[in-house]
């Protein structure tokens, strides 16, 4: 791995101010002092001003195509089905981005990176999420306006789509934030109960033919689709050259 990177991969700032360092004569590798072609393997010892690094944390990056029925939860006092009881032993320390409830389906993903998920799921960033909603009820074509502009569901709380548009026995919906069962909410106050809620979305990666109640690892690519989708989020590391 070129040493910038790893450098930024430690958290000591962008590649930029890294390669200041570098330059200064600050950083050594294996105690001689490194220049800006030097790369890392995990057998070297590196220091920046006298300190050595700690190697950068390994992460797991999956996707989650969660059935209904089962809660987005490390545990449920009532001895209910979450997802983790459909994962490997492996995989138990991950934590979830982007919950849905539990009659919900659809992708979830699954990671130990919390510098991405907190940037995935602020509301700051508006990080795009696509879902599909069946309803007993056809919605009108004003009941779509009324989606677009935005719901009052409560007193002082509107929430709104980015887009929507009709499908089969229902609508595809783009919302920007996570709000607790925003979409039930939303169609509930126009008078439609939801039969079916479907992410298929989230952050420009699709959960495409995953069946259902089954994990996959993020391709390289879609780990840097992600980190794209929140570009300036704080302390956000590229994605490692190792992949």
């Amino acid at each position: 791995m070129r040493l910038n990177r790893y450098l930024a991969l430690c958290g000591l700032g962008s590649r930029r101010a890294v390669e200041d360092r570098i330059r200064a004569g600050q950083v050594k590798i294996n105690g001689k002092v490194a220049g800006l072609a030097s790369d890392v393997s995990e057998k070297d010892t590196v220091e920046v001003g006298g300190r050595v690094l700690k190697a950068p944390e390994t992460h797991t990056y999956l996707i989650l195509n969660k059935p209904a029925g089962y809660l987005c939860s490390r545990g449920d006092t009532h001895d209910r089905e979450t997802i983790y009881d459909l994962l490997s032993p492996e995989y138990q320390n991950l934590h979830y981005v982007g919950r849905l409830d539990k009659e919900s389906r659809g992708l979830i993903f699954l990671t130990n990176d919390g510098a991405l998920t907190a940037a995935l799921t602020h509301p700051r960033y508006e990080v795009l999420r696509i879902y599909e909603a069946r309803t007993e009820t056809p919605l009108t074509t004003e009941e779509f306006s009324h989606l677009r502009r935005g719901i009052e569901v409560e007193p002082g709380a509107i929430y709104q789509c980015a887009k929507v548009e009709t499908i089969p026995g229902g609508c595809r919906l783009a919302l920007r934030e996570g709000k607790k069962r925003e979409i039930r909410r939303m169609l509930a106050a126009l008078g439609h109960r939801v039969t079916d809620l479907y992410r298929t979305e989230f952050g420009g990666v699709e959960l495409g033919a995953l069946p259902e109640g089954k994990v996959r690892p993020l391709s390289k690519e879609e780990v840097e689709m992600l980190r794209q989708a929140v570009p300036q989020a704080p302390n956000l590391a590229p994605t490692p050259a190792s992949w």
